[in-house]
């Protein structure tokens, strides 16, 4: 923030969600309320070619607000925000204090200045062998706490800085999306960033070139004329910088071949013309895996994100009771508005990415990875991971997994995770359709009202056939809860990398048959909304057979223009009426970050189907995700 007035590049980051008179972002532990943009600097600029420290002297820092100031007057945050700098989880710990000497705390404890100044603060650490390897974290301390606020990496080599300090060298000045640090996480879709030389004279000019770090390949670069539709795809980026210090645009994404496997380990690197270096930027390539292949590191990461979310943020319980639930037992009315009709796709895309969004105020490097459950994946179900068979109901769990003592407050069971799988720790249900059959739905129009067919043939299998039911179909006389009925699946946390695979198959068969317009009857048939369909659309319609299924759900927040239940927090109503709804929106609104341009706080369908804008007239970076086994700009 310049002046109390968000910078040009910030401003249009927060004009693409309209989120002006909020302030710019809403993370999700606190519903409604705003938490705070941080900068944070090493050395005192703005450029990252001193972020190195030292274990022998102690290195200046400093943070500070930059969404301060309310739009319209006033101070978003009048007794400042308390906040705790520390080490994030498998980081080497650095030690803070207030001056420069004893710098030996592991965390401080502090009052980022309600006027938007700058806290200065003081860092030292041991020796780190990569670039980028030490991070200091900020975290909400007091209301909203442990919400993951900004990240800063840095280096403490063993000797000399890589990079000699100003004036030895051109000091250049590096934006990813802004100058905060919860947006420096891409995926494949392009994220807008910029550059500039910070101390040259107006009558010069620099040539810099974009790299990767050698070692490493996650990035892709473009300039900034890049057109709609596409994505950066250069290993390299030739730029010209002025030396009045006016910025040049680029755009930045990942490498398809190459995500990244930790925070900051995408290393951006800048030289001049000479190949002499300038500067380096850690970011994030963070994409969706497939979660039978995730490194240790990886796995206890998502596992300790899971765990604070349900245990500290109060949070995981909140998506259990909005799945197939209603407070006064009329579960059929929340069953309906996300299963058994054309809304099953793009309900449960929200769903999946609310949750991710909320793992990400955890910690932002971890993602909702997936559970291929067409093919063995013996390493999900291990008592490290997800839990493995036992001789009783209950999934065993190693004491040291920090999902160990899973508890579900007000669900009146046991601790732990009720799970007894019929075909073993080998995670591959029998008798369900495979990645191949799903994406050939639609043959040969390959149209989305053949597409859902996949909630039956797929998706329910894979419940039903995960502890419910024996692998021929037969039933048990014991359940898991991810095998039992909707309103009991999401109490195991499966229950995400299950739908996360679901997501992942829609987003998969949109890449392979071009599905992204969301206007298109081929990417969505119900178009028009509940009370205005499109010309040549079903109208609202909801029927059932003697046995209960549902036979046609054409209710509200089924069409493309809908906003979609709990997000729009629309309540009330009867199984007769297609516009009735739940009578409880525990999980709205939802939560918007700097890490993803859409949905707005009321989603629908229309909102989530092109989740990377590939469609979009400018680049837009989407939901701000990915999955690691389809890229939809190839």
């Amino acid at each position: 923030m310049k002046n109390g007035s968000l910078s040009l590049h910030s401003t249009l980051s927060c004009l693409a969600v309209a989120l002006l008179l909020t302030g710019c972002a809403t993370l999700p532990q606190c519903p409604g309320s705003l938490l705070p943009i941080v900068e944070v600097q090493i050395n005192g600029t703005a450029s990252n070619h001193d972020d190195y420290g030292s274990t022998t002297t102690s290195t200046a820092a400093r943070a500070r607000i930059i969404n301060w100031q309310k739009f319209l007057g006033g101070q978003n945050f009048p007794g400042g925000v308390a906040v705790e700098f520390r080490s994030p989880s498998g980081s080497p710990n650095l030690t803070y204090a207030t001056t420069a000497a004893g710098v030996t705390a592991t965390s401080l404890f502090q009052t980022l200045p309600a006027d938007g100044a700058w806290l200065d603060f003081f860092v030292r650490g041991a020796t780190t062998t990569v670039e980028k390897g030490a991070t200091i974290e900020a975290s909400t301390a007091g209301a909203c706490d442990e919400a993951v606020i900004a990240r800063k990496a840095m280096m403490i080599p063993s000797g000399a800085p890589p990079i000699p300090a100003a004036p030895a060298r051109p000091r250049v000045e590096i934006e990813i999306a802004s100058v905060a640090s919860l947006d420096d996480y891409i995926a494949w879709a392009p994220t807008s960033a910029r550059i500039r030389w910070a101390d040259g004279a107006a009558r010069f000019t620099l040539d810099v070139t974009l790299r990767n770090m050698t070692g490493a390949d996650h990035l892709r670069f473009a300039p900034g004329t890049l057109a709609g539709g596409s994505t950066a795809t250069g290993t390299t980026l030739a730029l010209t910088l002025n030396g009045d210090g006016s910025w040049a645009q680029f755009f930045v994404a990942g490498n398809f071949a190459s995500p990244s496997t930790a925070d900051k380990d995408a290393i951006l690197e800048v030289v001049d013309g000479s190949g002499t270096l300038l500067s380096r930027d850690g970011i994030m390539v963070r994409i969706r895996k497939n979660a039978n292949g995730l490194s240790t590191p990886e796995r206890d990461r998502y596992l300790a994100a899971v765990q604070k979310t349900s245990a500290t943020f109060g949070s995981y319980i909140q998506f259990v009771r909005t799945h197939s639930r209603d407070s006064a037992g009329g579960a059929l009315i929340s069953h309906r508005q996300a299963h058994s009709g054309s809304g099953f796709l793009p309900w449960h895309r929200a769903f999946v990415l609310n949750l991710e969004r909320i793992l990400q105020s955890a910690d932002p490097s971890v993602a909702v990875h997936y559970w291929k459950f067409d093919s063995p994946a013996p390493n999900i179900f291990t008592p490290g991971f997800m839990g493995s068979n036992s001789t009783g109901i209950m999934a065993t769990l190693a004491v040291t997994n920090p999902i160990a003592t899973w508890a579900l407050p007000g669900e009146g069971v046991a601790t732990g995770i009720q799970r007894q799988t019929p075909y073993g720790d080998a995670g591959n249900p029998a008798l369900l359709a495979n990645d191949i059959a799903v994406l050939a739905l639609g043959t040969p129009t390959f149209n989305y009202s053949s597409l859902i067919t996949m909630e039956s043939s797929s998706h329910n299998r894979a419940h039903s056939r995960s502890g419910f039911t024996d692998a021929m179909g037969n039933p048990l006389p014991t359940g898991s809860w991810i095998g039992g009925s909707p309103a009991i699946a999401p109490r195991d946390p499966i229950f995400f990398f299950l739908h996360s695979n679901v997501d992942r198959l829609w987003a998969r068969w949109q890449w392979l048959h071009d599905r992204f317009t969301p206007t298109a009857v081929s990417s969505y048939d119900l178009q028009g909304s509940h009370a205005t369909p499109a010309a040549g659309v079903a109208t609202p319609l909801f029927t059932q057979a003697p046995s209960g299924a549902i036979t046609a759900n054409r209710t509200l927040g089924q069409y493309a223009e809908d906003t979609m239940w709990p997000w729009d927090n629309v309540t009330g109503g009867t199984l007769a009426s297609t516009t009735g709804r739940p009578d409880n929106a525990l999980i709205q609104p939802f939560p918007i970050t700097l890490g993803g341009l859409f949905p707005l706080a009321k989603p629908s369908p229309r909102l989530v189907i092109d989740y990377a804008t590939v469609t979009a007239t400018s680049p837009l970076n989407g939901l701000g995700y990915g999955y690691d086994d389809s890229n939809p700009f190839d």
